[in-house]
């Protein structure tokens, strides 16, 4: 009995024994930075606050899988806190983009452990940082770039050369931890105004220590639509007419260009492209030209109405119908001139003068010359007055007994308004001819004759 009663005495004391040298720590942890860079190599960092709630002694920090931990040595007096900076590092095997959870054991020296875990983040560095930024609108001429450090750990001088569809810049950054920078790169406005709205790439190269990495993102560029229009016309016997529709939008546009011809002008228009569609509506015809534009494009239209050829027939006719008016009345030519006069009263006054000349012998011959309204008729005459004056139909009347061939007479009168002042065109009637060739009446006709007067005359 008294055996047993000391065995069991024994066991007591040696559990007390090893309650009391049993490892006992207090372990808050707080992430310096808590990442690992592959391409970097630096290992993560973690500070623990520790307090020995047992027995003085010297600790051990350590992982058995996947994690190189090392730290400084230290010890711990009871109820003691230190703070412990541990550095990680993992193996080969870890090195591969993840959050890695792993178990750590601190040890004292008589070789009892407490188990914890820490998490490390294993990162590329293409990973660290992210670029956003807001859509694009057509008409911008600056972008704002948001470049952000993901990460618990300063860069300092990480360069960035950025490049799109729309810009092409390089920026030097440096960044604390977790820090956002933002940075202004000029547009390409002539890339803006030729490309279709959607969403672009950002294509961002990042260098720091010599490490490169190259990361991608998007960009949203916005729609918006717009149409320029410019018509001009010129020339009257050339008329042309052009027409530019431009895309200044960025999504496609279907524009439209309308235009009319009558029946006659048509037949002398030309196109510097063929209209979509033709069609004709009685005497007139309309042509239509559609095209899808592209962002930047422009369709022009040049419409030529060439009124040479036809008006080149009216001249032939016309020259037609004065050779044969000239084979008629040529015999007798009547030219007629009018100019102003000084008055002492002040009055407005012309003086007429009418040459008729034979090209050969023309027997009774009268010239009639009609007085225009409004003036009279002033009683005096040059070398030959009329014979027959006829104020109720206001008529001169010239009779000759015959002109031989270049023979050439004068008729020369006054006419004149006392009463009101005549500014601007003043134009008086034709002089009329008839007389006898060869037993056959015929007729001639005079220019017209006017006279014009400004306000200063």
């Amino acid at each position: 009995m008294k055996k047993k009663a000391l065995s069991l005495l024994a066991i007591v004391v040696l559990l007390s024994t090893i309650s009391i040298l049993a490892i006992d720590l207090e372990i808050r942890s707080e992430a310096i930075s808590d990442n690992f860079i592959i391409e970097l190599d630096d290992p993560g960092a973690f500070e623990l606050t520790i307090k020995n709630l047992g027995e003085a002694d010297t600790f051990e920090i350590y992982s058995l899988v996947g994690i190189n931990i090392t730290h400084a040595p230290f010890s711990l007096d009871s109820e003691e806190t230190k703070k412990i900076r541990i550095y990680l590092t993992p193996q080969d095997a870890q090195k591969k983009e993840q959050s890695y959870i792993f178990e750590y054991k601190v040890k004292d020296s008589n070789n009892e452990i407490q188990t914890d875990s820490l998490t490390l983040n294993i990162l590329k560095l293409e990973s660290i940082f992210s670029i956003k930024t807001d859509p694009i609108n057509p008409k911008s001429e600056i972008i704002t770039l948001d470049i952000k450090n993901n990460v618990m750990r300063n860069f300092k001088n990480v360069k960035f050369k950025i490049s799109s569809l729309f810009f092409e810049d390089e920026k030097t950054v440096s960044f604390n931890s977790n820090e956002k920078k933002f940075i202004e790169i000029k547009l390409d406005t002539k890339k803006l105004k030729s490309s279709n709205a959607g969403n672009y790439l950002i294509n961002s190269q990042i260098e720091f220590n010599n490490i490169i990495a190259n990361i991608e993102s998007q960009i949203k560029f916005l729609e918006i639509e717009g149409l320029e229009t410019i018509e001009t016309e010129e020339g009257t016997i050339i008329q042309r007419k052009e027409t530019i529709k431009k895309n200044t939008g960025n999504i496609k546009k279907l524009v439209t260009i309308k235009e009319e011809k009558n029946f006659l002008a048509y037949l002398f228009t030309t196109t510097n492209i063929a209209p979509t569609e033709v069609k004709t509506n009685g005497f007139i015809r309309e042509y239509t030209w559609e095209k899808v534009l592209i962002p930047n494009e422009e369709i022009k239209v040049i419409i030529k109405t060439n009124w040479i050829f036809p008006l080149l027939i009216v001249i032939i006719i016309l020259a037609g119908m004065k050779l044969i008016r000239k084979s008629i009345y040529d015999n007798l030519e009547l030219t007629k001139k009018v100019s102003f006069i000084k008055t002492k009263g002040g009055q407005f006054a012309l003086k007429v003068n009418i040459k008729a000349r034979a090209k050969k012998k023309i027997d009774k011959i009268t010239i009639i010359d009609s007085l225009p309204g409004l003036v009279k008729l002033y009683n005096k005459f040059g070398v030959l007055a009329p014979d027959k004056i006829d104020l109720e139909s206001r008529k001169l009347h010239w009779n000759l007994h015959s002109l031989n061939a270049e023979e050439t007479r004068i008729f020369t009168y006054i006419i004149y308004s006392d009463k009101i002042g005549i500014v601007g065109k003043f134009e008086l009637p034709e002089t009329r001819a008839v007389y006898d060739d060869e037993g056959e009446l015929k007729e001639t006709i005079s220019n017209k004759s006017f006279y014009i007067r400004d306000e200063d005359n």
